[in-house]
Parts: structure tokens; C-alpha cells; sequence
């Protein structure tokens, strides 16, 4: 386990101080960071190097107590740098203050009207791919400085620099700068960070409390004091250490804070600025929220609209005191997530220890190397843009991993906003035409000249295309059933179009079923399929529980099914039953005759054994299941390729076996008369007519061993009937009608 892979521990600790020894040294390590980001942010932007600081203040000891966020930082955002450059440009820094009080009202009203349900809409692969690039941005930022040539300021996350030259260009021009003592800094403390993350290093209990991220901070200075003294020429200079604003006094903090101008509430440019900035702002932390969450080995979820609320009350109190705006701020967050936090504690701690260096020891913290701190984010840029995530995205399928590259391409050559806009926009094309493929329903089931095609639960304008190209690439001549039961919301256009294939499907000679296709917009509920009851059985006449039987088959052989609870149909029964018929089959693992005909809990009575033969138990089964329990109809069932009639065909004898195919042996031998012929195994069709005799003979053995069912049936009570299914096509072919 590393200091920055401490992940693999996922029980969270209970109590206040057992998660504190986590907390603090993670709070001391994101401090030590967010100084230079701080200041770097607040000169891009235009803005007093204090204004950097207040938010970093703000960040810990306002939003993180109020935020749910486990283990998010905020603080000033790069992102954020232009826009906050070009507002204070047009209205001064004491109206742009203004702008993110106002800013941060807007996202207070964000979150009370929850807003931030739209980060559940953020894609991972584009969040995926703001880690990944922001850790190719931060290796690429900072290895000028980690040689000494700190032309560019911390923080910055643009392609393009303020002195005039790239991410990829300054790699070249750093060259000509590069400083002997910044790079033995940086060596010694990658060195440091490296040695720290061995398992012999975490077995010291020291190590727990004083992190590696502290330890490069100090042999930074230690080693940049050794060089004043003995090798000044190789020293670094005040241009390549930390350079915080030095306060004699709290009361020189305090005078040096700056208020806004409320006076500019009469200009209505001021509240589009304040929109644009809150929606942007907003953005930006809830797509960090999601990355955060992401990394968190606890995988806690954040409340998002509470976090817009938490973000709003920070950076009103910003823009109030003289602050930049804040998000919540992925590098900062990363460098607590892996410098082993666990609670939100560490940025409370991390704010508190801002205010306290900003007032007590801004001196000492003017001794940091730029160099220490660029090694330190080396390592985390690395972690962030670990090939693993690049292997896993690939492994995800195109759909996603193009917007993940859009996402990293975006990034690196643009800038952080613009960067998200190419990712988010990517992936949003990406879903388009995943959607023009596959998204109107759950599967398309081509079975011989049939395809089957079952609309999802959201059908939307978006499936147009692909609903047009499907139906227009049917062949003719052909069997179609759309089945519209899941469906809870279907557009109008989408309606119509299957509405104008009614037509062309008549003219295509393409039979059409249409299931449960019920409208438009959002559609009403399907109502359960329910047992019969007494009163429904009794209305019943054997004509019409055949047609039921055939409807349900015709359902089964179309891949379709009745809206069933089974659990409410036990209910439903707890009591008594009343199944509308009785059926014999074969016991035959392929011939379940509830799901051949469709039929649920109560609704039949099933009887099963090997060749559907008919014995005294079975009659008197069947008796009671008409007479007693008020059925109306008997179902001889047989199929296609069954064992058992081949078994009588080759005159099979086995024990038991013997005396059952026996029964089946006057259907044998009715065929060979009819046909002239001795009946063999081998010859499937002669099979085949055995098991129609079959069925046909017991059909006519019930009525003759059974004067009761004989009774009911000469009386239109009950009536009984003989069936054949095929096994091959799904469908059951009546020998009879009632």
C-alpha cells in the first residue's frame, strides 16, 4: 500500500480521532499544495494574490462542513481564470466580487430546486477522461518546473501559456532555463515520495502521521539552505519558491480585504455575468463530484444538490470578503484521496491551516521550492493517468472510449472548460448513435421469417432513426410483432411511424402483431393478468377457454406474454381455485403447458406423463378437475419428436417403461394398418403419425372409460379435445373444435 494507493482499505473507521490520524496529515498535504495553486490561479485571473488565498480559507472552513462530500477540496478553479479575467476587465474587481455573490445565490436556488440530479447524466466516460487528462496536463505542467523554469504560474491548465509558448513547446524552451539546484531538488524529492511508498517505510508507525508529501517539503528547504550556503550560484532564487503575501499583523489581513460594489446592482450585465459564472462553476463541481466519488475506496455517494448549496453558500461569503470563486477542484482533491483521507475533515483541516500560515508564518512558507511541490504533482498526474483506466475504456467498447479520448484531447490542447465542452459533446454524439443502433429496444429476435422487436421503457424522439431504418429493412413476406408492454413513455413521432407501417405492411404482405402498444406520451400502466375466479370460470363455455388456449399459444410462438405478477397470483389463489381447464401432456422437459399456452398461477390444471397416456388415476383427476373445480375443458396434449412413442415404435422394455409403452402400442398398430406397413423408429413421419393417433385414441379412451366426463361433454358442459405441438416452431395444431 502507497501513500497515494491508499485505497485497498475499505473499512472506514468509527469515531472522530481514529479517522483524524488519516485526516490531518492528508489536510497538511493538500495545504502545502493549494498555496501555490492558490496564488497561481488568482494572478491568471487578474486578482489580488490574496483573493487566491480567502477562497482557500473559505473552501475548508465554510463549504467542507456544510458539504456531504467525503473527501472533495474546493478551492480556486483554472477553469474559471479567463472568465473571472475578462469580468474584472469590464466591471473591476470590486464588481466582479459583486458577480460572485450573486453567483453564488443562483447556485443556493441550483440546489434547493435540486439541480444537481444532472451529474447523474454525466458520463464516465467523460469523467474518466477529465482524471486522465488532467494527469497528462499535470505531468506536462509540471516538468518545467521540477527543472527550474517557473515561467508559468501554477495552476495553470491551459494549452496555450501567458508567456507565449505551449504545454508541449515549453517542454522545448525549458531547456535554456534549467536550474542545477531545482533539479536536485526535484531528484531528491521523487527519490523521497518513491521510498516512502515502500511496504518497510509503512511498517514505521511515524510514517502514519508525517507523509512523504511533508517530508519533500522540508528536505526541499533543507537542501535549498545547503546550497545558499556552501554553492550559492546553484541556489534557488524567489522567483522559484512559494510567494505568499507576507502579513505583519491579523489586522493587516483584514485591511488588505477588499468588499464589492454593490452599487453595480443596477447594471443588468452583472446578473448575466453572475449566471453564466454560477452554471459554469456549477458544472464543473458536479463533474468533479463524480470523479471524487469515483476515486473514493469507500465509494460514498455525495448528495449533489446539497453540494450546490454548500458551493453557493462559499462563494457568496468569497465574493462578500474579497474572494475568487470556488469549485470543488479535482488536482486538491486527488492529492487528499490519495494521501489516505477519510472523512471531510481534511479539508476543514486544510482550510484552518491556510488561515493560520497566511497570518503566523507566511515567511517560512516563502522558503518552499517550486521544485519540491512540482514533485509531488508529478506523481499525482501519474496515479491520475494510469494506463489501467486507458485499458479498462478501451475494453468498454467505441461508445465510450472515443468521448474518453475527445475528453483527454480536449484538455490537453484547449483548456479546462472548453476541454469538458469536447468531451461532454462527444459523448452525447456517442449516445446518439449508440441510440440509432440499439436503443429503442431491449433485443431484436430474428427467428426464421420473423423478427420479433421489443420497445424499451423510454422510446424517444431519439429513436426515430433507428425505428425507421429497422421497419424499412424488413423483407416482405415476412411475420413482425412489435411488443410495446415495457414501454411506460412512447413519442408521437415514434407512434406514428408504427401506425404508417400498419399500412405498408398489408401492402408488403408482412404480418404484423402489435402488443400493448396503447398510445402515446406517457402510457398508462398494463393491469395484471389474474386467476380466474368463480364467476369468471362459470361464464366460460369450452369454445372459449379453446380460444383462450390458442391466444396464449399465439402469444408463446411471438416471443410475447401476459403482464403477470406471479407473487400476487399466490395471493390471488391463497384461498381456493378455479382453472378453466385440464390438460395432459407428455412429461417431456420441452412441453411446459404453462408456458405454451401462456397461462399462470390457478388458471390450469397440468397433468403429465410420458407418451400423454390416460389411466384410472388420471381419469379420476381429471373428474374432479370438471365436476368439482368446475374446468370446462380437457386437452389431450402430445409433440413432436417425443422419446416415449419412439420407445413403443422400437418396442423398448424396461422394467416399468415396459407396461407404459405398452399402452401406447394400439396407436402403433392402427398406423401400420392404415399405412401398410411395419412402424420403425427410423422412420420420423410413421413417428410422427403414431403420436396424432396417440393423442386421438386417448382422446377417445376418456370418454369411454369415463361416463361422468362422457356426461358433461354430451351435455356442452366440458368438452374434450385432442392437440399436437411442435417442438421445432412453438405451435400447438387442435385436432378438434368445440
Amino acid at each position: 500500500m502507497t501513500e497515494f494507493e491508499n485505497t485497498h482499505q475499505y473499512t472506514l473507521p468509527s469515531g472522530l480521532l481514529a479517522n483524524l490520524k488519516f485526516d490531518i496529515p492528508a489536510g497538511i498535504a493538500v495545504f502545502l499544495i493549494s498555496i501555490p495553486l492558490s496564488l497561481g490561479i488568482a494572478l491568471a485571473s487578474g486578482a489580488p494574490l490574496l483573493s487566491g488565498l480567502i477562497t482557500g480559507i473559505i473552501s475548508g472552513i465554510v463549504v467542507a462542513p456544510l458539504s456531504q462530500s467525503a473527501l472533495g477540496i474546493s478551492g480556486t478553479a483554472a477553469g474559471l481564470s479567463t472568465l473571472a479575467l475578462s469580468m474584472i476587465q469590464e466591471f473591476s474587481f470590486s464588481g466582479f466580487l459583486l458577480i460572485v455573490v450573486l453567483a453564488g445565490l443562483i447556485q443556493i436556488v441550483m440546489g434547493l430546486i435540486h439541480a444537481g440530479v444532472i451529474a447523474y447524466y454525466f458520463p464516465s466516460s467523460v469523467v474518466n477522461g477529465m482524471l486522465a487528462g488532467i494527469g497528462i496536463i499535470l505531468v506536462l505542467k509540471q516538468i518545467p518546473h521540477a527543472l527550474g523554469y517557473d515561467r508559468d504560474y501554477e495552476g495553470d491548465f491551459g494549452f496555450m501559456q501567458p508567456d507565449n509558448y505551449s504545454s508541449l513547446t515549453e517542454l522545448a524552451n525549458m531547456l535554456d532555463f534549467v536550474s542545477p539546484g531545482a533539479i536536485l531538488i526535484s531528484l531528491v524529492s521523487l527519490i523521497i515520495l518513491l521510498v516512502w511508498e515502500r511496504p518497510f517505510i509503512k511498517k514505521l508507525g511515524a510514517s502514519q502521521f508525517f507523509k512523504g508529501i511533508l517530508l519533500v517539503v522540508m528536505a526541499g528547504i533543507l537542501i535549498n539552505h545547503f546550497l545558499q550556503q556552501f554553492y550559492p550560484d546553484f541556489a534557488l532564487k524567489q522567483t522559484h519558491l512559494v510567494n505568499l503575501p507576507e502579513m505583519l499583523s491579523p489586522a493587516d489581513l483584514f485591511s488588505q480585504i477588499q468588499l464589492p460594489d454593490f452599487a453595480q446592482l443596477t447594471n443588468p450585465a452583472i446578473y448575466l455575468s453572475a449566471l453564466t459564472l454560477a452554471i459554469v462553476a456549477s458544472l464543473q463541481t458536479l463533474l468533479t463530484v463524480e470523479a471524487v466519488d469515483s476515486l473514493d475506496p469507500y465509494k460514498r455517494v455525495t448528495p449533489t444538490s446539497r453540494e450546490l448549496i454548500a458551493q453557493g453558500i462559499g462563494n457568496t461569503c468569497c465574493g462578500l470578503i474579497g474572494g475568487l470563486p470556488l469549485t470543488q477542484v479535482i488536482v486538491r482533491s486527488s492529492i487528499n484521496i490519495q494521501s489516505g483521507a477519510k472523512t471531510k475533515n481534511s479539508a476543514v483541516f486544510q482550510g484552518l491551516s491556510l488561515l493560520l500560515a497566511v497570518i503566523f508564518i507566511p515567511t517560512l512558507l516563502n522558503q518552499i521550492p517550486l521544485a519540491s511541490l512540482a514533485a509531488i504533482l508529478l506523481i499525482v498526474g501519474e496515479r491520475l493517468a494510469n494506463p489501467t483506466i486507458f485499458k479498462n475504456m478501451y475494453k468498454s467498447g467505441m461508445y465510450h472510449f472515443i468521448p474518453f479520448l475527445a475528453t483527454i484531447l480536449g484538455l490537453i490542447f484547449t483548456n479546462m472548460l472548453i476541454g469538458l465542452a469536447i468531451g461532454l459533446s462527444a459523448a452525447l454524439f456517442s449516445i446518439l448513435l449508440e441510440n440509432y443502433k440499439t436503443g429503442f429496444y431491449f433485443n431484436e429476435l430474428h427467428w426464421g421469417n420473423k423478427t420479433i422487436i421489443r420497445l424499451s421503457e423510454h422510446v424517444s424522439f431519439l429513436n426515430k432513426a433507428n425505428i425507421l431504418r429497422t421497419l424499412r429493412h424488413l423483407p416482405d413476406n415476412s411475420e413482425v410483432v412489435i411488443d410495446a408492454t415495457r414501454s411506460k413513455y412512447i413519442d408521437y413521432d415514434v407512434y406514428q411511424i408504427i401506425e404508417n407501417f400498419k399500412v405498408k405492411a398489408d401492402r408488403r404482405n408482412i404480418k404484423l402483431t402489435i402488443e400493448n402498444l396503447r398510445g402515446y406520451g406517457p402510457l398508462p400502466p398494463l393491469s395484471n393478468a389474474r386467476p380466474p375466479t368463480y364467476d369468471t370460470q362459470k361464464a366460460l363455455k369450452p369454445a372459449d377457454v379453446l380460444d383462450l388456449l390458442k391466444e396464449g399459444n399465439a402469444r408463446f410462438i411471438n416471443a410475447l406474454e401476459s403482464n403477470r405478477n406471479l407473487l400476487e397470483q399466490v395471493n390471488d389463489t391463497r384461498k381456493d381455485q378455479f382453472p378453466i381447464a385440464i390438460i395432459l401432456s407428455c412429461m417431456d422437459s420441452r412441453t411446459s403447458v404453462e408456458l405454451i399456452f401462456d397461462q399462470g398461477l390457478g388458471d390450469i390444471f397440468s397433468t403429465r406423463v410420458a407418451g400423454n397416456i390416460v389411466n384410472d388415476d388420471i381419469l379420476g383427476s381429471m373428474e374432479y378437475a370438471c365436476k368439482v373445480a368446475g374446468s370446462k375443458l380437457i386437452v389431450v396434449l402430445g409433440h413432436s419428436h417425443c422419446g416415449a412413442i419412439k420407445g413403443a415404435c422400437a418396442h423398448v422394455e424396461l422394467d416399468h417403461l415396459t407396461g407404459l409403452l405398452d399402452k401406447i402400442q394400439p396407436a402403433v398398430h392402427a398406423v401400420s394398418i392404415e399405412e401398410s406397413k411395419i412402424v420403425t423408429a427410423e422412420d420420423k413421419k410413421l413417428v410422427q403419425k403414431v403420436a396424432d393417433k396417440n393423442v386421438q385414441l386417448t382422446v377417445q379412451q376418456i370418454r369411454e372409460k369415463s361416463h361422468l366426463l362422457a356426461e358433461l361433454a354430451d351435455s356442452g358442459e366440458i368438452a374434450i379435445v385432442g392437440g399436437m405441438y411442435d417442438i421445432e416452431t412453438g405451435k400447438v395444431q387442435f385436432f378438434d373444435e368445440v
